[in-house]
């Protein structure tokens, strides 16, 4: 990360007086959050929000890193699946849960009197398509990383050199996309994805998603986790099937990182 492109992140969270910003727990939003609670101190406010289709390992440390940089906090509960439309799964289901996130901050940022919601979009992103980003235009969030011009890379060097402790922490995503598009997302397939994958997060593997493919779960992995996989596969398969899962399967052509 050079010192011109934070000074630019610098620059553009100083346009702003009062901030609400999306706290996920992973390494891009922390590094936004304590960038906005160094400069607006207590009018930065940093919001998880626990939906149901997020892991309890990602909550948790939500909770964990806003107290470690000691931003303003708060966890608002929700059920993102009681509407059908996500509920079914369809492609654009990015799209339908940024509008429901969004929001849920535009009415915390109402009764707090704050004026500006902040998502840590970063410019990798943007070279993706993502019906999510769709949604953060419309409703007025901005992204202050990607407007800096911060990579992931960026990101992950800025969060080392300020001492945060998650900036080695690899990247997740919500636990509805470990299921294909079309098939319903239910409380149940995501709590059995959550823990399946904290049973793996247990052995020490740090990178992998578990495939919810009704009663097949599908493991990608870096192929370097393989032998710790296939080493403790009598673990794994009595675990997933205790869990619900009738096959385990590790898929050899390994995790791509999405």
């Amino acid at each position: 990360m050079s010192a011109g492109k934070y000074k630019k992140l610098q620059e553009i969270i100083s346009r702003h007086e009062r901030v609400v910003i999306a706290l996920s727990g992973g390494v891009d939003s922390t590094l936004l959050a304590k960038a906005s609670y160094d400069i607006l101190g207590g009018n930065a406010l940093a919001v998880t929000i626990d939906n149901g289709l997020m892991s309890q390992t990602d909550v948790e440390k939500a909770g964990e890193i806003a107290s470690e940089i000691g931003v303003r906090h708060q966890l608002v509960k929700d059920n993102f699946l009681e509407d059908e439309r996500l509920a079914r799964n369809p492609s654009h289901r990015c799209y339908i849960c940024k509008k429901r996130i969004a929001g849920i901050l535009k009415n915390i940022a109402d009764r707090e009197g704050m004026e500006t919601l902040f998502d840590g979009t970063n410019a990798d992103d943007l070279r993706e398509e993502r019906p999510g980003l769709k949604a953060l235009k419309e409703d007025g969030v901005e992204t202050p990383l990607a407007e800096a011009g911060f990579t992931k890379g960026d990101i992950r060097e800025g969060a080392k050199k300020l001492g945060l402790s998650n900036h080695d922490r690899y990247s997740n995503t919500c636990l509805a996309t470990r299921i294909p598009y079309g098939r319903e997302l239910t409380r149940k397939k995501l709590e059995k994805i959550d823990l399946a994958e904290e049973l793996l997060r247990a052995l020490g593997i740090k990178q992998f998603r578990v495939r919810n493919h009704d009663h097949i779960a599908r493991i990608e992995s870096f192929r370097g986790d393989f032998p710790t996989i296939i080493e403790n596969s009598d673990h794994i398969i009595g675990g997933f099937r205790n869990l619900g899962f009738s096959y385990v399967n590790l898929d050899l052509q390994a995790y791509d990182g999405k």
